[in-house]
This record gives structure tokens, C-alpha cells and sequence, in this order.
């Protein structure tokens, strides 16, 4: 009978494996580099070689991935469907528990991957409550988790975001709301949010005025609301400073880039996003810059910018603080991921908010899909990588530029751009000086048969 019992107590000591070791991504490996691998080798890295140097940066250092965690616990649900997947780590509940879980999980994922940064909204850190002390004490409790995971798999936070958008006080914005509580509300949100990015050494603090915009001008004051908006960025940069907080601001314009995500094609739904975007203060880069100069807050912020037409914008003015990649891209078009990373190298180092992976997967992905999703994405940036170094090397554009715009290297044409100058000058230079213009072909289809031809032979690089 004794002998009995001692089984018994042995039996009862017996328990689960802790959260924190279980590997939620087990079965599927390391995902390694391997050129040579077959086209049917979904699990292997075709053109990113993370230690791989090219034009003087390792590409880890040109590329400089995050994975984005509020992409990350998408259940599959969409405007049509509920959700979808069943993970390990998710529960579905807004338990402390199970946010914990899901960070664990994206920790799994970055580690097979290879990837060494992620991002997050606070939002996605605890389970927020009305009570300030309640959130101030799972506040707590996630940093120090999330300081466990990052020295257990060197995996650090490159930005986080205070959620300004979601909440129902934001219905009507945050940073502009007709509400002086609600401005309060966010303020206080976006001061705990900076002090959390630095106990965890956030290398970048995100600020997504998504809601910031009007419904009708006849009830809104946008000249006291753009002013607000302005006070607030102000604030933020203030409190970073007197945090002595080294962390590069970002700012990400509206750019559309959440809407019609898993839309398939939903005219309505686009229909919907060209609504919302006229109403909006800071609907592109454009708009976001003249906010930011106006108000002498372009030394403090940086942009969050799409690939496409507002990367060059950003690069000119030398605003570009980082590119978020979303399902919108379309993987398989290299020519605007080749231009995107001719950009980035072009401005000589990679920026500080790096290239940031909001992917959704398939509402039917199993984990292993779900981790293909983010390989596709990634080695179709690193082919963009090498394809822009090739074409930089190879001077095909800059060569094509120099003579096109050869008038202005010399004669009364350097003038123009180097010293002052007056409209009498001009007219006195075209008096004297009568001659036809010069060549005015842009030599465009050229140019776009080669820059095709380099993309063609991408395998050779």
C-alpha cells in the first residue's frame, strides 16, 4: 500500500512542458540559403544570404527585416469570413497569458527564419484595460518577458507603436479629435508606450495618425485640428528628449496600406479606401512632409514609406526612415522591388526603421505556409538586392542620367544650379544665344528593354 502511495506522488509531480520552451514552430526547420536548391525547395533561401556582403554591407545589414506581431496574430477572419486558423499559441482570449504566448511564437518564427528584428503596437503587448494601474502592471510583467526572449534568442524590437486607432474614444482621431479628453488619453498613452520602447530598446518609435482626418468641413475646425496635430508630434519628440532616448521618430503616412488586405478584389472595399483617403490629413508623403516642415518637425521624424512612387520622395529630401511591405506588393513584380532597393542602397545605408514584413498568410495556411509566405517576400527583396547593386555597378542609370541632363554640367547651364541668378540674366543669355535645343528623346523604351534585360538574368548575378 505504501509502495503504492510513492507511485502515486511521483505520478502527481509529473506536469506540461513550460510556454516559454515549447517550440511552436517545431517540425519545420532552420531556413538556410541555397542557391542550388530545386524550384519545388519552398524552404530554402534562393537569393538571401544573410552573411553575404554585397556592395560593402552584409545584405542582413541592407535589408534589415522585422516582422510585424499585429500581422503575426491574425486569426483568418476577413469582411466576409470568420476566423480561420487554430495556432497553438492563441487561444483567442485577451488573457496576459496568451499575448505572452504569441510573442513566444513570433520569436519561434523569427528564429527560423533568420530574422533578427520584429515590431509590434502596444496594443499586442498586454490586454488593455480601462484601469491605468492595471495596464501599468502588465506593462511590467511583458517587459520583462520579452527581455528573457530577446537574450534567449537575440531577437530585438525595432519599433513599437502606440495603438491610436482602434479603441472607440479614437473614432473621431487622436491626435485631432474635437474631445480635449481624448487628445489627454492619447498623450498619456504615447508617454507610457516611449517609456516601455526604451526598457526594451526599441531602435525606433512609430507614430500611424491613421485616423487623423475629417468627415465634413462644415463641423471641423481643420485649422485648430492640424495645429493639434502638430502640438502632439511635438510633445512626443519632447518627451523622447528629456527621456534621453537615442531612437530614431518615425511617422507612417495614411498610404492606404491596410485597406483591401485580403480583399481579393473587393471593389467595394476599394471604393471605400478612396473615401477615407481624401478626408485624411496625412494621406501621403507629400502631405506628411509639408505637416512636418511647416512646424520645424522634419529634424525629429523620419517616413514610413510603401515601395513605389513616395520612396523617391522620402530619399530626396532625405526623410526616408523605413518601407513597410504588405500582401499588397506583388512579390513576383521585380522591377518595383529592384527600384525600391536602388533607393535604399542609392542613399548609402539602410534606414532606421529597416523593411518591415506586415504579411498576412492565406486564410487556409497551415504553419508551414505561413512560414513560406514570409521566404517568398524575403528572397524576393533580396533578388531586388543584388539586381540593384548589379544595375549600380554596371552605371546603367546613372550614365543615362548624366547625359540627359548633360546641358546642366557646364557652360550658363551649371550656373543654374550652382550660384544665384536672375530672370534678366536668362533673358539676356537667350538673346545672345538663340540656338536650338538640344536632343529632347528621353530614350525611355531603351532604357526599359535593358533594365528588363538585367532583371532576366537575375540568376547569373
Amino acid at each position: 500500500m505504501a509502495a503504492h502511495n510513492q507511485a502515486s506522488a511521483k505520478r502527481q509531480k509529473t506536469r506540461e512542458p513550460r510556454q516559454d520552451i515549447v517550440d511552436y514552430f517545431q517540425g519545420i526547420d532552420k531556413i538556410e540559403y541555397n542557391n542550388m536548391a530545386s524550384p519545388s525547395e519552398s524552404t530554402n533561401y534562393r537569393y538571401y544570404n544573410s552573411s553575404e556582403r554585397i556592395h560593402s554591407r552584409s545584405m542582413e545589414e541592407w535589408l534589415k527585416f522585422s516582422i510585424s506581431l499585429r500581422e503575426f496574430r491574425n486569426n483568418g477572419s476577413d469582411a466576409h469570413g470568420r476566423s480561420t486558423y487554430s495556432r497553438a499559441w492563441d487561444d483567442n482570449t485577451d488573457s496576459i497569458d496568451n499575448h505572452k504566448r504569441c510573442i513566444k511564437a513570433l520569436f519561434d518564427l523569427c528564429s527560423k527564419l533568420g530574422i533578427k528584428y520584429w515590431s509590434a503596437f502596444d496594443s499586442d503587448l498586454i490586454p488593455y484595460s480601462e484601469s491605468w494601474e492595471e495596464n501599468k502592471s502588465h506593462f511590467d510583467d511583458i517587459v520583462e518577458y520579452i527581455r528573457e526572449l530577446t537574450q534567449r534568442y537575440h531577437v530585438k524590437l525595432l519599433w513599437i507603436a502606440p495603438d491610436l486607432h482602434s479603441h472607440p474614444r479614437y473614432v473621431s482621431g487622436a491626435l485631432t479629435s474635437n474631445d480635449a479628453s481624448v487628445f489627454i488619453q492619447a498623450a498619456s498613452q504615447i508617454k507610457k508606450c516611449l517609456e516601455v520602447a526604451q526598457r526594451l530598446n526599441a531602435e525606433c518609435f512609430l507614430l500611424w495618425p491613421y485616423r487623423e482626418g475629417y468627415h465634413a468641413l462644415f463641423q471641423t475646425d481643420v485649422a485648430r485640428e492640424i495645429k493639434l496635430f502638430a502640438k502632439m508630434l511635438k510633445l512626443t519628440a519632447d518627451y523622447k528628449e528629456r527621456l534621453n532616448y537615442r531612437c530614431q521618430l518615425l511617422i507612417m503616412p495614411y498610404n492606404n496600406i491596410y485597406h483591401s488586405r485580403n480583399s481579393y478584389g473587393n471593389w467595394q472595399h476599394s471604393l471605400q479606401c478612396e473615401r477615407d483617403l481624401i478626408h485624411t490629413y496625412m494621406w501621403d508623403v507629400t502631405s506628411c512632409l509639408y505637416l512636418l516642415k511647416s512646424y520645424n518637425l522634419d529634424r525629429y521624424y523620419k517616413i514610413f514609406v510603401p515601395p513605389g512612387l513616395h520612396m523617391p520622395m522620402a530619399n530626396v529630401y532625405n526623410m526616408l526612415g523605413g518601407v513597410t511591405m504588405t500582401n499588397n506588393e506583388d512579390h513576383y513584380d521585380s522591377k518595383l522591388l529592384t527600384l525600391m532597393m536602388k533607393c535604399i542602397v542609392d542613399q548609402g545605408t539602410t534606414p532606421a526603421g529597416g523593411i518591415n514584413l506586415m504579411l498576412y498568410p492565406r486564410r487556409d495556411s497551415d504553419l508551414r505556409e505561413l512560414t513560406t509566405t514570409y521566404v517568398k517576400y524575403i528572397d524576393a527583396v533580396a533578388k531586388a538586392l543584388r539586381l540593384a547593386c548589379s544595375i549600380i555597378s554596371d552605371q546603367i542609370i546613372s550614365k543615362h542620367l548624366q547625359q540627359r541632363y548633360s546641358t546642366y554640367y557646364s557652360g550658363f547651364g551649371s550656373r543654374l544650379v550652382g550660384s544665384d541668378i536672375t530672370m534678366e540674366e536668362c533673358e539676356e543669355y537667350y538673346k545672345k544665344n538663340q540656338c536650338p535645343h538640344g536632343e529632347l528623346m528621353s530614350k525611355h523604351e531603351h532604357l526599359d528593354v535593358v533594365f528588363q534585360r538585367h532583371l532576366d538574368a537575375c540568376d547569373h548575378i
